[in-house]
């Protein structure tokens, strides 16, 4: 029985130790991360989530676990003996005597003084009550400002424009200017060029992009918010995203939209679709087919007990991407291929064996790959009969969750990189620079690029970044705007969680 309890007194000290350690290392590792983010994961599904990231943080907790190890057994130590102290005060003798008990009372004070200060902290790093609050204070950012895609009239011209959407993991445009090695280099350089060649949206006179907000920070938010012009929002209650088949069922998506003028909608990545509710989401809105490293597993491209990084690297993924682009290419109707990239995921990235090594960074070295992957990929692509017919679209989800990396970029104001190729659009050049928008403009702005005419020039909350018209980010100003969508919405909940 003693054993048992030492135990159970054991394990308890060590969930403490990782409890402290979790929020510094979320900190530490992704930036100052919304508790939404962390909430969503908890709640969508988790099926395919790469366990290097569980690895680097048993790593960053043993100093924490070591530190709770030792005042855990100075404590046991010290609470054995009685401890008489000799005070002369006044030509008078004290002696005092600290005698430590052992009693349930104690037992129980002592751990409520843990708890509260591992909630104190834990709320200190997370903000959790703050989540809290605006959870239970509604807003009315979407009644004043969402544009339901139902209630205008998107027209698509007589010939229609074939779609491939490359969504790139991680990527910013300040690695066209980051500090590796001691030196200033230029990680994607072939990525840059592209954009020059073509059309690029900045937020400057120079290359440059969307910025990250709330809602729209990691993966999912992100891919949800470039194709329904809606940040993902996480209400405090039963919701679900992915489970039981269930992803936002009341928004109209691009998928539908596409989908419903003949388009017929694919979706790529190299690991399980499952993860975060993906298949789910592009399933239900499109009815995408999806390729996923299930079903490559399936259809015996690679082994059943294959697994890269997050499950198949990018070199296969453009391999079989290739592959099917071919196939669905020779059919009659207009097509849709969207993927998504893997290997400049966090936290160092995979580099693949065909790439240069030149960093001793891994992480600089992943991106190096990746831009020479991508552009094979696009030289490819322009090689092809049917690019003639065919929009590129290539944008970067969210920014890289290494946040030490990016900060040694010189330029302090991140932003996500774009290009537009090959568009079916008039453009206007002043419309393409300074401007301000966010990952849910590139919805009404990709129908835009494949000559589709929408009513009002919005969609979404997103706004088509070809025409005159504000962005919503440009109207209300980042600060105003992030504070809006940190608010409950009850429209979000009874129109687009509910159906």
């Amino acid at each position: 029985m003693h054993k048992f309890s030492k135990g159970i007194k054991i394990g308890l000290w060590i969930l403490v130790a990782c409890l402290f350690a979790t929020p510094v290392f979320l900190q530490d590792q992704f930036g100052q991360m919304d508790f939404e983010q962390i909430l969503f994961v908890m709640l969508s599904e988790g099926d395919g989530a790469n366990i290097d990231i569980v690895f680097d943080f048993l790593i960053f907790a043993l100093p924490y676990l070591s530190f709770f190890v030792v005042v855990a057994y100075l404590f046991s130590v010290v609470r054995q003996y009685n401890y008489e102290f000799h005070v002369r005060l006044f030509k008078k003798q004290f002696n005092p005597t600290i005698t430590f008990q052992r009693s349930f009372k104690n037992t129980v004070f002592s751990g409520v003084c843990i708890v509260l200060s591992l909630a104190l902290f834990i709320n200190g790093k997370l903000d959790i009550s703050g989540f809290v609050i605006e959870r239970m204070n509604p807003g009315s950012l979407y009644e004043t400002y969402y544009v339901d895609p139902n209630t205008v009239e998107i027209t698509f011209p007589q010939e229609k424009q074939n779609l491939i959407y490359i969504v790139l993991e991680s990527m910013n445009n300040n690695f066209t200017d980051i500090n590796i090695d001691g030196s200033t280099v230029n990680l994607i350089p072939n990525l840059e060029q592209l954009s020059l060649d073509n059309l690029n949206f900045s937020n400057s006179e120079t290359l440059g992009g969307h910025v990250q907000a709330r809602g729209l920070s990691w993966t999912v938010a992100s891919l949800v918010g470039q194709t329904s012009g809606v940040p993902l929002q996480i209400p405090i209650g039963n919701n679900q995203y992915g489970k039981n088949g269930v992803f936002l069922p009341g928004i109209t998506t691009l998928g539908e939209i596409l989908e419903d003028n003949g388009y017929s909608n694919y979706f790529l990545m190299g690991s399980d679709g499952n993860f975060g509710g993906r298949q789910t989401y592009f399933e239900t809105h499109g009815n995408y087919t999806i390729y996923d490293t299930k079903y490559l597993k399936e259809i015996g491209f690679i082994p059943e007990d294959y697994h890269v990084f997050w499950g198949m690297e990018d070199s296969k993924l453009f391999e079989f991407a290739k592959k099917q682009l071919l196939e669905i290419s020779a059919n009659d109707e207009p097509f849709n291929f969207s993927m998504l990239t893997v290997d400049s995921h966090y936290t160092d990235g995979y580099t693949d064996g065909s790439c240069p090594a030149s960093y001793n960074t891994d992480y600089a070295n992943a991106y190096e790959c990746s831009d020479l992957q991508v552009i094979e990929f696009i030289n490819w692509i322009q090689a092809q009969d049917f690019y003639e017919n065919t929009t590129v679209i290539i944008v970067g989800d969210h920014n890289t969750m290494n946040n030490n990396f990016l900060m040694q970029s010189v330029n302090s104001e991140y932003t996500l990189y774009n290009t537009f190729m090959n568009i079916n659009t008039a453009v206007d050049e002043r419309a393409t620079v300074n401007r301000d928008f966010m990952a849910t403009d590139l919805f009404p702005t990709t129908l835009a690029a494949l000559g589709a005419e929408i009513e009002g020039d919005k969609l979404g909350l997103g706004t088509n970044l070809f025409s005159n018209q504000k962005t919503l980010l440009e109207t209300l100003g980042y600060d105003t705007l992030d504070a809006e969508l940190a608010l409950k919405s009850i429209y979000y909940e009874n129109n687009f969680l509910r159906k």
